[in-house]
């Protein structure tokens, strides 16, 4: 029989360290695939990042943080040592994270001494070790600090790699196995939070979380990584993927907001659904609509959340008149669900679930084939194609598959047809049944 492993029941390692010593290096070295953004530009990575990782057969999740500068009073690194904190908190292992070349600081020995206080095991991962000559200088430096064992690695030369991973499944802690049975009882919908820059999607996430798991600035552009979170609720599990603003191609001028755009595209495309926010006082502007084309053209289910509604002069009527305007300004996206929410103040969060419950379910409809027959027919007797003899006619439609919905048209005739025709298609089939949020497929073959 096979098993499996619920991923919260795994061992936790977290990856601490100063800025710009390799820790998001050795994380996407570590898990197999480059998932967290790497440059040379100290800070990148803001927010805690998890994925599942495996190292001969022992299985756990990793953890990449932010860099810690432990002086520091600015805002957000001061949130950036809370997510260190409370990844230290929910770790079973840390992997300490230096600079073999940079050599010993002061923030390394308070960083040991913090660490070491919390009685967390802890292993002392020397980076950019390229050499073995530049490997050995800098064990002898970082033995003051008194933490065993210590590897001298490259993460980015693969160095040393391999016996560092043997050290940290040697301490990792046993994990109880479960069937598959058990675990596939828990249906999961893969949720991406997405938008242009500052319009709440860290919040709105820490909202649904009911804790601060994402970092929230109103510094534009603070969300660089896509964030994995599991949240589990009346016998579901969702995971939430905060992913980073994503601002019109020619406003993108930085190597890493390039490749955190990648990654957000990315993140759409394996996501069962995606909540789009936009700001009220901006209203629905053409990136928003670039932005939801992104799902679309993906697959992935649609729900238009107007956040931060708390900051509108409210007067009867207006919600109903500002859906309006979002259906319109959308354009061929109007089959998304429309809702309000304030993420700070907690307003319509509660709604969010069931919503993107209902879109999961539509984006996952098969409609009897009995029932598809009767409502192509309407559609043929309501309205014909236009271009007669020379043109397509439909003879027959049958759905190929779901997540999203697929379907094929059969035709006879010589000529293609209209892609007019073929919304009207897609308009008679979202009258007739329940595809609100899922995107629809329609292809022709004759």
């Amino acid at each position: 029989m096979s098993t499996t492993v619920d991923p919260q029941k795994l061992p936790q390692v977290a990856i601490i360290g100063r800025p710009n010593v390799g820790k998001s290096a050795l994380f996407n070295r570590i898990v197999g695939r480059r998932q967290a953004i790497v440059g040379s530009l100290a800070g990148l990575t803001r927010d805690r990042q998890t994925a599942e990782a495996e190292w001969t057969g022992a299985r756990f999740v990793l953890t990449d943080t932010g860099g810690l500068e432990w002086d520091s009073t600015e805002s957000i690194l001061e949130q950036v040592k809370i997510q260190v904190l409370m990844a230290l908190e929910t770790s079973d292992v840390v992997l300490f994270v230096v600079d073999g070349r940079d050599g010993l600081t002061g923030v390394e020995s308070e960083v040991a001494l913090f660490a070491r206080r919390h009685g967390v095991p802890m292993l002392l991962v020397i980076n950019k070790c390229d050499t073995r000559e530049i490997g050995l200088l800098a064990e002898a430096e970082f033995s003051s600090l008194g933490i065993s064992p210590a590897f001298t690695v490259s993460a980015e030369q693969g160095r040393g790699i391999g016996d560092m991973l043997d050290g940290l499944v040697a301490v990792l802690p046993e994990i109880a196995i479960e069937d598959d049975a058990e675990a596939e009882g828990t249906p999961q919908v893969r949720i991406a939070v997405i938008g242009r820059p500052n319009v709440g999607k860290s919040s709105l996430v820490n909202a649904l979380l009911g804790t601060t798991r994402v970092i929230v600035s109103d510094i534009p552009g603070t969300t660089r990584d896509a964030i994995d979170t599991v949240l589990e609720r009346d016998g579901r599990r969702y995971v939430l993927v905060d992913t980073a603003g994503m601002r019109k191609r020619s406003k993108v001028d930085t190597h890493a907001e390039m490749a955190s755009v990648a990654i957000a595209k990315r993140r759409i495309e394996r996501a069962d659904v995606s909540l789009l926010l936009i700001e009220p006082h901006e209203g629905v502007t053409h990136q928003d609509i670039s932005i939801g084309k992104e799902a679309q053209e993906s697959g992935c289910g649609l729900v238009v959340v107007v956040n931060k509604w708390d900051t509108v002069d409210k007067e009867e009527g207006l919600s109903t008149r500002f859906s309006e305007y979002v259906r319109h300004r959308m354009g061929r996206l109007r089959w998304a669900p429309i809702t309000f929410t304030s993420a700070l103040e907690g307003d319509g969060v509660d709604a969010l679930l069931p919503l993107i419950d209902e879109v999961a379910a539509a984006r996952a409809l098969r409609i009897p084939t009995a029932q598809l027959n009767d409502a192509f027919e309407q559609m043929l007797q309501r309205h014909e194609p236009a271009g007669g003899t020379t043109g397509a006619m439909p003879k027959y439609l049958t759905q190929v598959g779901v997540n999203p919905p697929s379907f094929v048209v059969f035709a006879s005739g010589r000529g293609a047809m209209r892609a007019d025709y073929r919304r009207y298609i897609e308009n008679r089939l979202r009258e007739g049944f329940d595809f609100a949020g899922a995107p629809l497929r329609i292809k022709v073959r004759r």
